[in-house]
């Protein structure tokens, strides 16, 4: 069982304007936008990843208790593919391109193109789920793109928002790249500052406060939400296969995905052999050993209320309230008007 992480002292106010500053005068200089500099630091960044593996993997195992493979898998893996795309096509993607259509005076004579051009400063807020991959992954496109970037990471995940303070700091340009770490409080400051752009994932309830501030000061942004993913379940599936592709992905980062099956719909005729087997196989992966924790009490006990006040037929719900430990539950004959 991995330990708890003691969270360090919060960038000060102070210290996040004077970054923001720091970075609005690199971007002025037009360093970034050199096509060897974003290389650089795309490189940079593979090695970043790469040299610390282990302590990653360490991180992710202290703040959500999650096997080495399933971090591999989920969180750095796809982060390492990114790099190497955005390398391979950084030259492809740069380019002027003509516009075919701007006829023969404005096309042809005239040279018409649609130029990219970096938007300047990026504010990229992190997640608590997959803290690497969800913080670290517009990061890469930010600096293909010729941005400098502000790195706020979820201060819920405490060793993996340590670590890339470290990290980032430590391999990539402090000139053009900042990590500030803070939390509710500090994050409503440091969207008072003005950005070209900012990319935020998290809860549909945070996001209107980021949607809030940034349009004092029009600025673009992308949010990258919660939702649904459902599973149907027909008279004519393979039940036996459904229900352990099912459990298993429930078990994934124990569930605390924002697309995670949370409902499954199933035909009536196999309703009753899909939970059986659903409940077997869940039951099965619950003895494991390797599942990941709910990442804090908080979450813990909104899990366990939904339970407790759940209108249904409410299976296996095992619990370990001391080490935030919970195994997915089977909740049959669910009430369609409940929460």
């Amino acid at each position: 069982m991995s330990k708890s992480s003691t969270p360090r002292h919060y960038t000060s106010l102070q210290e996040c304007k004077s970054s923001h500053a720091k970075l609005i005068d690199t971007f002025s200089t037009g360093k970034t936008k050199s096509l060897r500099w974003r290389k650089w630091q795309l490189k940079q960044f593979w090695w970043m990843l790469e040299d610390n593996q282990q302590a990653i993997t360490n991180a992710l195992a202290t703040d959500l208790r999650r096997h080495e493979m399933e971090s591999l898998t989920s969180d750095l893996f796809g982060l390492k593919t990114d790099i190497l795309e955005h390398l391979e096509h950084l030259e492809e993607w740069a380019v002027d391109e003509p516009i075919k259509s701007a006829g023969f005076i404005m096309g042809r004579l005239g040279k018409a193109r649609v130029r990219k051009e970096p938007l300047g400063v990026v504010l990229v807020i992190g997640a608590w789920n997959f803290p690497f991959l969800l913080t670290l992954q517009p990061v890469i496109a930010a600096i293909a793109a010729g941005c400098c970037v502000m790195i706020k990471p979820s201060e819920l995940s405490v060793a993996s928002q340590d670590l890339m303070a470290d990290l980032v700091s430590q391999y990539l340009d402090p000139e053009a790249i900042r990590l500030v770490t803070g939390g509710p409080q500090e994050t409503t400051s440091l969207l008072e500052l003005k950005f070209n752009h900012i990319f935020f994932t998290g809860s549909g309830k945070v996001a209107r406060f980021v949607s809030a501030a940034a349009a004092k000061h029009l600025t673009p942004t992308v949010l990258e939400l919660g939702g649904q993913g459902p599973a149907i379940v027909t008279s004519k599936a393979d039940v036996d296969l459904a229900a352990k592709c099912i459990a298993w992905a429930k078990f994934l980062n124990a569930g605390q995905i924002c697309l995670s099956v949370n409902h499954v719909f199933v035909d009536p005729a196999v309703h009753d052999v899909f939970v059986q087997k659903l409940l077997y196989w869940t039951d099965k992966f619950s003895g494991s050993g390797h599942m990941c924790k709910i990442v804090n009490r908080r979450n813990f006990d909104r899990l366990a209320k939904l339970l407790d006040e759940s209108k249904g037929n409410v299976h296996q719900a095992k619990m370990d309230q001391e080490n935030s430990m919970m195994s997915p539950a089977v909740v049959t004959d669910v009430d369609m008007n409940g929460e």
